[in-house]
């Protein structure tokens, strides 16, 4: 049983305890809470005195409750703003978040029409297809297939992605520098095999971002299509009287 100390209300010592357990790490955003029954035991207190405690964690955005489902711990978004040329992975990391990649495949193959037509070569061109999943706070969250052009993709397709990205060696090895990047982002349903390759329901909601990413003199080096888990992914645009920027969050998963 843990202590309750001094003459503080006994579900503020609850409050701050669970706060500090979760900044510590040993419950992770997106992680069940032990049941109710069971932390009310652990305390030493009733089931009214820890419901305060935990209410006071849902009031401050620590914490989600779902009826029937448990208590979970919810992630502080982290924004990743498209105003820049850095991947989403690069951008996470920027912001201290572990991101891990799984490359799933990379073979040259004939470019598929639709992505001839963005890449502007023939269809039936070779191109490298580099498929990848992003694993963020351990959660696989985002499935990316790469296509990158000749001569570019005979350039880089020895590279190990696992420890390095794409942008970064397309400027090292084919001195091929991103300036310009156009994204499109629409919701889509989770499709059967990516679903079973981040661990998520087929048919549930995602999203699907699509990135044309250009260099200074308006060559194609690069079509990323990827499918974000939409439990975890939100989009915000935030405007000013100067502008507007929109950013990505990325939050912890919710109970299927």
């Amino acid at each position: 049983m843990r202590v309750i100390p001094g003459r503080t209300p006994k579900y503020m010592v609850i409050r701050d305890d669970l706060i500090r357990r979760i900044g510590s790490g040993e419950f992770a955003p997106g992680d069940a809470l032990p049941g109710q029954r069971h932390l009310s035991e652990e305390y030493g207190v009733s089931l009214m005195t820890l419901r305060q405690a935990l209410d006071e964690l849902c009031d401050r955005g620590v914490v989600e409750q779902f009826p029937g489902k448990g208590t979970y711990v919810r992630a502080t978004p982290v924004p990743y703003s498209m105003g820049n040329l850095r991947s989403l992975a690069d951008d996470l990391r920027a912001h201290g978040i572990e991101v891990l990649t799984r490359v799933l495949g990379r073979e040259i193959v004939a470019v598929p029409d639709e992505i001839a037509a963005r890449l502007g070569v023939p269809a039936g061109d070779k191109v490298l297809r580099l498929e990848r999943v992003r694993v963020v706070r351990g959660a696989p969250l985002i499935h990316q297939l790469s296509y990158v052009p000749q001569p570019f993709g005979d350039l880089v397709k020895g590279v190990d992605f696992e420890r390095h990205e794409l942008y970064a060696v397309l400027a090292e090895r084919a001195g091929a520098v991103a300036v310009q990047a156009e994204e499109t982002i629409s919701p889509v349903l989770m499709p059967e095999r990516v679903g079973a390759l981040l661990g998520l329901p087929a048919g549930e909601p995602a999203m699907r971002s699509e990135r044309i990413t250009r260099d200074a003199d308006r060559r194609t080096l690069v079509v990323d299509v990827a499918v974000l888990a939409g439990n975890s992914v939100v989009i915000m645009n935030i405007r000013e009287a100067s502008g507007h920027q929109v950013s990505y969050a990325v939050g912890g998963g919710r109970p299927a």
